[in-house]
């Protein structure tokens, strides 16, 4: 065994590797209830690889969980957390934009852990995995493409010369003159406007058929907060004379079954609200206009909030799986006799 072997996981390393295990692990039950119903063969060719990705990278995050003397988290089940009996809540067309959306925050995800790891065989198990991530993501959108469901971002005219800002007028965004949208802008208004739709229509069906009421009125809660986000960003493009363009509405059925467990739907939703507050603070951190800055930023943290609230019906209903963390040294202290 060999030095490097030897050497214990960082909380860097503990911490990215439980979250990617939660993660793959409530995809996993997702996954399996649209492969129950998916009708197009193309597009469940894709789910099919996307599932069993997931499961790979479950069982090889089990097996290093075990060899390091870990707890394995409890995750999520097919027994537990999936109602294969109940009909579809969601058309095949969402499944792909479904899919495309989760298989890009996996590969950006991957991508932002990987500097966090030391141990090189964990590196290279992150490397593989995100190189999974992104072929799968290329044959989605490709997929996409051909069934003409993939909406582009605006386009806009070529640089034809190079030009250097000359006013502080550039960040100008309540008062005074307001320069054009940049092209890194404009892209981060679009992501986020697709995005948020996306996660509108998942709400919106989690909505229909969650069982608690809290958690049915939380579902719906986020779909106000989502709904009111989208009309600004598409504001300021239409300003722009700028086309936003989603994917249809009419995603949903009229089932009022529930597919998944409200343990998971909520997990679900809490997680991607994190996952947009990362947006949206990577959406500042490219706009310079004062108007978009403080745009997201008050997106961040009302999207903060709301994720913070379904973090605490977790708790109430003791579903939420605590993450490895540090020991309470003071608490130790106290607790010797």
């Amino acid at each position: 065994m060999s030095e490097e072997q030897k050497i214990d996981w960082t909380s860097g390393e503990i911490g990215n590797l439980w979250n990617i295990y939660m993660a793959n692990s409530m995809s996993s039950c997702m996954f399996k209830h649209f492969l129950l119903n998916c009708e197009d063969e193309e597009i469940k060719d894709c789910l099919v690889t996307a599932d069993q990705l997931s499961k790979d990278i479950l069982s090889h995050l089990k097996e290093m969980f075990q060899q390091e003397g870990m707890a394995v988290p409890m995750g999520f089940s097919l027994e537990g957390d999936v109602n294969e009996s109940a009909p579809r809540l969601f058309s095949d067309s969402f499944y792909l934009n479904y899919l495309e959306m989760m298989v890009k925050y996996g590969a950006l995800y991957y991508s932002v852990a990987l500097p966090g790891f030391s141990k090189m065989d964990l590196r290279q198990s992150i490397t593989d995995i995100n190189i999974s991530s992104l072929n799968l993501s290329n044959k989605v959108t490709e997929m996409m493409l051909n069934k003409g469901l993939h909406v582009r971002a605006p386009s806009i005219p070529k640089m034809k010369e190079v030009t250097f800002v000359e006013k502080q007028s550039f960040f100008n965004g309540y008062y005074g003159d307001k320069r054009p949208l940049s092209a890194m802008e404009i892209t981060h208004l679009y992501l986020n406007i697709q995005v948020n739709a996306i996660k509108t229509i998942l709400v919106m069906g989690f909505s229909q058929v969650a069982k608690d009421a809290e958690v049915r009125n939380y579902f719906l809660r986020g779909k106000k907060i989502n709904i009111k986000q989208h009309n600004t960003l598409s504001q300021i493009m239409y300003k722009e004379d700028l086309p936003v363009s989603i994917p249809s509405q009419f995603m949903i059925t009229e089932s009022t079954e529930a597919p998944y467990s409200d343990k998971l739907m909520l997990f679900h939703i809490s997680n991607l609200s994190s996952a947009k507050v990362r947006n949206f603070g990577d959406s500042i951190a490219v706009s310079p206009r004062h108007d978009l800055g403080a745009t997201y930023a008050r997106f961040l943290l009302e999207t903060a909030n709301f994720a913070e609230d379904g973090g605490n019906i977790q708790i109430e209903n003791e579903w939420m799986e605590r993450q490895p963390g540090n020991v309470d040294r003071n608490q130790l202290a106290k607790e010797k006799k």
